[in-house]
């Protein structure tokens, strides 16, 4: 029998509901996987429910592995016959019980890049190589793949509209040519299995007498769907979640599933978990104030279990270099650096966090893979044009840049290895306009040499024309010029910090080697990572910086329920920190004036 002193009176209510639909609305903090762990030992224990008619679903493999290793702990050996796992390991165990498919029939990441990469070079996609390139279009699959968007023009995608059209459909022949299945497809199999084959869905929905799902919230419709479909008839389906808390709109998730859960199912019981016992009062209290603002929720009261705490710091500073400064200063002076965490809205900005304070000696761990502003094709081509001023003259770094903007010079102009304008020049000796090019070409790099690295790439920027090079980039692809610009007017401002260019480039290297080492660090570090992949996590002193317009909320959020789901990240934010909490914002975004985001004015 489980211990009922271990549990709050409403926590004890969660675990003791027996039979038919529950939603339990758990606040950060609240003890949720004491309470499904509390429950599995209440169904075992004490109404003999056998182990193994129990499922257990959680949205990640580490979860599920906490999960197991928890309930093992707490209840005994009979855990191990309980199922636990993820979405997708769930509906693979149901495909290959009904198809044999086996672990050769799931493809590999790895063979997703290949199968990308031949199709582009077939269909003569122009598309440009990065850092993202394939976790981008196969986010983009996924999305039309799970019913999420159609392919319109109207949709913005990782390729011009007509090339992924094509690029979609090849994809698609090519797995089933391969007889290969990805995530998606696994749910989508599913699903059709169980509506097309009513004995197959019934074998499954007689094993599985009891579920129950953690993160409810992070659900999208089409596995709402098919466990709707498995928990029936006798809708045995316990769920575990918070609104507040759904951030993965990207994927598909919908917090609205969560709220009409109870009109889904007539007899379902609504349970609360609302003590928070991880964060301070006044951390709570800060909570509750920017999230009421959001109509598109289930109303409800966060109570903290301790004492109200220190105040929030909020605070404005001029730049990022200041903010960055600001932490190096207060970082020195503490022992123990893994009690402290910076969560940013982006990978991007999480990169310049860690690049900076690595500079300053402040040793950072990233808990996500982190991609340095030198890596975008934009600073390569900046640092290209600076390489070939400082007198480099290797042919790479001339291909590079040499039409960009467009001057008409021709590749076989330069001979293998390196290269010289009056060879060029030569090559082009009948064409004057090409020749004119070149010439300017040439008297460019040689005002840039006689610069500051910060003047220099104002001049490339504007005098030499890169920013119309990107202008015409970013039409003739159907981008965002803007980002594009903001990207090279980063650059530009990095450059400040530097009195030559080889001093510069001596830096971006050592940042690019600092984030490889940070990532994973074992050693004493502050933690650097998204907002997205800080949730579930906790930190004794927690740092949000860039809390303005344009970040948080993301630039991109227009619609309500866009501006909503930036509102909730911000909430998963501020409720990692359990005693400290720094919220802060800039006036200047790399030249760019700053506004203070308008979900902390509630706040001042």
């Amino acid at each position: 029998m489980h211990n009922k002193s271990n549990y709050s009176p409403e926590q004890l209510k969660a675990i003791e509901h027996f039979k038919g639909a529950a939603e339990v609305l758990a606040a950060p903090g609240s003890g949720k996987t004491r309470v499904i762990v509390g429950r599995l030992s209440y169904l075992i224990n004490d109404r003999k429910i056998p182990p193994s008619s129990i499922l257990t679903i959680t949205f990640t493999k580490a979860a599920a592995r906490e999960m197991k290793e928890r309930a093992m702990a707490q209840i005994g050996a009979e855990a191990a016959a309980i199922n636990f796992g993820t979405f997708h390991s769930i509906f693979f165990l149901i495909l290959r019980h009904t198809y044999r498919f086996g672990p050769e029939n799931i493809i590999r990441f790895e063979t997703q890049r290949e199968i990308i990469k031949d199709i582009i070079k077939s269909e003569n996609i122009d598309i440009r190589e990065s850092e993202t390139l394939y976790t981008d279009i196969l986010s983009d699959i996924s999305r039309v793949k799970t019913g999420g968007v159609k392919i319109t023009e109207e949709e913005e995608f990782s390729m011009e509209f007509k090339d992924f059209e094509k690029f979609y459909f090849r994809y698609i022949n090519k797995m089933n040519t391969l007889k290969l299945i990805d995530f998606d497809d696994m749910l989508i199999r599913v699903n059709m299995l169980f509506k097309d084959r009513p004995e197959v869905l019934k074998k499954w929905s007689d094993k599985f007498k009891f579920i129950l799902i953690d993160e409810f919230q992070d659900i999208d419709k089409m596995q709402y769907e098919t466990i709707k479909m498995l928990a029936a008839p006798e809708n045995n389906l316990f769920v575990v979640g918070d609104d507040d808390q759904s951030i993965y709109g990207f994927r598909g998730s919908e917090p609205a599933i969560m709220q009409s859960f109870i009109q889904d199912f007539a007899d379902a019981e609504m349970l609360r978990l609302s003590v928070n016992y991880r964060s301070s009062g006044k951390i709570i209290s800060a909570a509750g104030i920017v999230i009421k603002e959001n109509t598109l929720r289930i109303t409800k009261e966060v109570k903290a279990f301790k004492d109200e705490g220190e105040d929030i710091d909020i605070m404005k500073f001029r730049d990022r270099d200041e903010e960055v400064m600001k932490m190096a200063e207060h970082f020195g002076k503490i022992d123990d650096l893994n009690r402290i965490a910076i969560l940013l809205r982006t990978n991007t900005e999480a990169a310049f966090f860690a690049e900076k304070l690595a500079e300053m000696d402040i040793p950072v761990r990233c808990r996500e893979k982190m991609i340095s502003v030198y890596d975008h094709f934009i600073s390569k081509d900046i640092f290209a044009y600076l390489r070939l001023a400082q007198g480099c003259r290797s042919r790479s770094e001339l291909y590079r840049v040499m039409n960009k903007p467009y001057r008409g010079i021709s590749r076989d102009a330069a001979a293998a290895g390196e290269f010289s304008f009056a060879e060029i020049k030569k090559y082009h000796a009948d064409d004057i306009r090409t020749l004119s090019e070149i010439l300017n070409l040439e008297n460019s790099l040689n005002i840039a040499a006689s610069m500051r690295p910060y003047a220099s790439v104002h001049y490339i920027l504007h005098g030499v024309g890169y920013l119309k090079f990107l202008k015409k980039y970013a039409d003739d692809r159907n981008l965002d010029y803007e980002k594009l610009k903001d990207k090279a007017m980063e650059i530009k401002c990095r450059a400040k910090n530097y009195a030559t260019f080889e001093e510069w480039e001596d830096a971006a290297a050592e940042g690019r080697r600092n984030l490889r080492k940070s990532e994973d660090s074992e050693q004493n570090a502050v933690t650097i990572m998204t907002l997205h992949g800080a949730k579930g996590l906790e930190f004794p002193e927690v740092f949000i910086p860039d809390v303005n317009e344009g970040m948080i909320p993301w630039k991109k959020a227009v619609l309500k329920n866009e501006i909503e789901e930036e509102r909730r990240l911000l909430y998963v934010g501020i409720t990692r920190a359990i005693d400290k909490l720094h919220i802060w914002s800039i006036e200047d975004d790399f030249g760019k004036k700053a506004e203070v985001s308008s979900f902390l004015k509630p706040l001042l």
